[in-house]
């Protein structure tokens, strides 16, 4: 089994520089994470670095068994404050070995989809390391709720243009590998970068 901490805390610190070049007025500006604007995600990502399960399970009971609800609930004070402060919380957990409940790579997916959340919408896409990109490919590509990624891909072939990975059988989709991660847990912005037969069917779940 591959050690996810590493990556995880690379990429953390890789997001972390990233945010530090921002200045405080793009904090507000939306991101491709449905309804958060920068400073919403980089307070999610704190929120889940710093859960615990008794946490997570007494607020998602509380929140009327809702995950969305749990979720927003929880980032909206790691989120409060100036962009310096929040950015200074989420240097806090870079090098934390918490992660959300649920398999380790969760937490990889967290920074690596979030991070990209980000950076895309503000025109600056993130340079991961192909190892670690494959890697999440690998783990997301049969998951299911609420990522959803093994049913938008049923049928389906994925090949990396940019890594040595694919997967699957059917039409084939083909692209950057981590522009296929983001496609395959919904993220409708990098369907551009893709390419293939399988796009259309891609394109329409």
């Amino acid at each position: 089994m591959v050690d996810l901490m590493p990556m995880i805390h690379a990429e953390r610190a890789e997001l972390a520089d990233f945010l530090g070049t921002l200045p405080a007025a793009r904090w507000s500006e939306p991101t491709w994470c449905d309804k958060w604007n920068v400073q919403q995600v980089v307070g999610h990502l704190i929120a889940a670095a710093r859960i615990t399960a008794p946490h997570f399970f007494s607020g998602f009971v509380r929140a009327g068994f809702s995950f969305d609800r749990t979720v927003e609930r929880d980032l909206v004070g790691y989120a409060a404050g100036t962009p310096a402060e929040v950015l200074e919380r989420f240097r806090g957990i870079v090098t934390s070995t918490r992660t959300p409940p649920g398999p380790k790579y969760v937490a990889l997916g967290e920074v690596m989809v979030h991070g990209e959340d980000i950076r895309r919408a503000l025109g600056a896409p993130g340079d991961h390391k192909a190892e670690h990109a494959v890697t999440l490919a690998d783990l997301y590509r049969k998951t299911g709720p609420p990522l959803r990624a093994k049913r938008r891909l049923e049928g389906l072939s994925l090949r990396a243009t940019d890594a040595d990975w694919r997967c699957g059988e059917g039409p084939e989709v083909s692209g950057p590998v981590m522009s296929l991660v983001l496609a395959m847990v919904g993220r409708k912005g990098a369907l551009a970068d893709l390419d293939g037969p399988g796009l259309s069917t891609l394109r329409s779940r």
